[in-house]
Formats: structure tokens, C-alpha cells, sequence
């Protein structure tokens, strides 16, 4: 299942990158060579890191989106 559908990273690219030492979200995609973009996979990513036992140490911190008026 994709996590992050602008970059195409799968949850279990996330897993891995989480157990390979990423501490949060943006650290995660660019251990995929991505970076975020609309940001909506942030959050997912965020909660990702503090299941399963693997502790982000509260440095995942999802951006949240405004829309223009």
C-alpha cells in the first residue's frame, strides 16, 4: 500500500527506513531520495514511527496545509 503517492513509497519503504534510523517524516522520504510535496502523507508517516515500538522521540512533526482563499 502506498504512504506517499507524489513519491511512490510504500509502507514498507517507511518501515525500513524507520528501522534504518529515520527520526521523522521529511527523514524517512529522503532516505527514498524524496522530499515531501503536497504533504499529505506526512501524517501517516508521523504515526508510522511511533507504532510498533519505534519511538520517534517527538520529532516527527506533520506540516499542516492551508488552503488559499
Amino acid at each position: 500500500m502506498y504512504v506517499c503517492n507524489c513519491n511512490g513509497v510504500t509502507r514498507t519503504e517507511v518501515d525500513e527506513a524507520i528501522a534504518a534510523g529515520a527520526q521523522g517524516p521529511e527523514a524517512v522520504l529522503a532516505h527514498h531520495g524524496c522530499e515531501p510535496c503536497c504533504g499529505r502523507c506526512l501524517p501517516e508517516i508521523a504515526d508510522r514511527l511511533s507504532v510498533g515500538g519505534i519511538a520517534c522521540g517527538g520529532t516527527a512533526r506533520a506540516r499542516s496545509l492551508v488552503a488559499a482563499e
